[in-house]
């Protein structure tokens, strides 16, 4: 294996491996931090390839003051404009604000980790058996 073929396949494990612990770390900011709030609708943009975007505001009673986020890639709106919906908001400012129905979903792995690793240990040794 050629020197600058390795150095892709490394960049790019890397690359994966610390994008994914980024999210599992804001994953676990929101679900042990997090501070429930209600959120309201003020908007639903429909993309180009058939998913929506919905905006939410709400106010974060300790502070007084108001946050206004996005939530992106759903099939079908779970609500309409106006209605209100569960979110967790992070005190500390560490994670974006999300919907508290995204943090039900179980992602305690690190699944790209698990891929990214093996295969640069793998192009590690195929660098130095071929020197």
């Amino acid at each position: 294996m050629s020197f600058w073929a390795y150095a892709v396949i490394a960049v790019a494990c890397i690359g994966f491996f610390l994008v994914d612990i980024r999210g599992l770390r804001i994953y676990r900011a929101l679900r042990v931090r997090g501070v429930p709030v209600k959120v309201r609708c003020i908007g639903i943009d429909k993309e180009k390839n058939g998913r929506y975007t919905m905006v939410f505001r709400y106010v974060y009673a300790e502070e007084g003051l108001v946050y206004q986020f996005k939530e992106t890639n759903y099939r079908t709106p779970p609500v309409d404009v106006g209605e209100e919906l569960d979110a967790l908001h992070d005190p500390a400012r560490y994670a974006p604000p999300s919907l508290a129905s995204r943090h039900t979903l179980k992602r305690a792995f690190p699944y790209p980790s698990c891929v990214a690793l093996p295969v640069l240990i793998a192009a590690t040794i195929a660098l130095v058996e071929s020197h």
